[in-house]
């Protein structure tokens, strides 16, 4: 099966969502704090009347935070009401996004690739850059890695980080 993978910057880390998952890409701008919130969620954002949690990928990857750029982005997942409409694709069957807007503080944005199944292969066990739970495979494409992440345990992993704060 075809599938497209959006890729994105974290650090020097190639990293790749399936694009049926991002609801769109928007530059970081006004946010509002959450008081007492874990470090990992950067705040909240209105998107056109829709309240955004914003989740800052360094500290959910247990990295430290770089010195905001001009340039991040910030990345805004669908919900799981938006995904239901693609029911058809067998490897969105097991995804759990939530029915709340969620938004990843991203470096920068690269490409859009087309991929099949057969070519993400399972992850090295000696990849240390990110939390193995985080990852759904590589894809080799040239003399790049890119990091396929598992948005479903990412998100399960930091909404129970705040869960077991409360």
């Amino acid at each position: 099966m075809t599938r497209q993978i959006t890729t994105f910057l974290l650090g020097d880390t190639l990293l790749g969502i399936d694009i049926l998952l991002v609801k769109e890409v928007y530059r970081h701008k006004a946010m509002s704090l959450i008081p007492d919130a874990p470090a990992h969620l950067l705040g909240l954002m209105n998107l056109r009347g829709r309240v955004v949690t914003l989740i800052v990928f360094y500290i959910s990857m247990h990295r430290p935070p770089r010195v905001r750029r001009d340039n991040c982005r910030l990345l805004i997942l669908k919900t799981q009401e938006e995904i239901r409409k693609y029911a058809d694709k067998e490897f969105l069957e097991d995804v759990r996004l939530g029915e709340d807007i969620v938004g990843f503080l991203i470096d920068e944005m690269d490409d859009v690739l087309t991929i099949e199944n057969e070519e993400i292969l399972p992850p090295p066990p000696h990849l240390v850059d990110i939390d193995g739970d985080f990852i759904e495979g590589v894809i080799k494409q040239g003399n790049r890695l890119i990091i396929l992440l598992d948005v479903t345990a990412v998100l399960d992993i930091v909404m129970n980080a705040s869960i077991e704060r409360d």
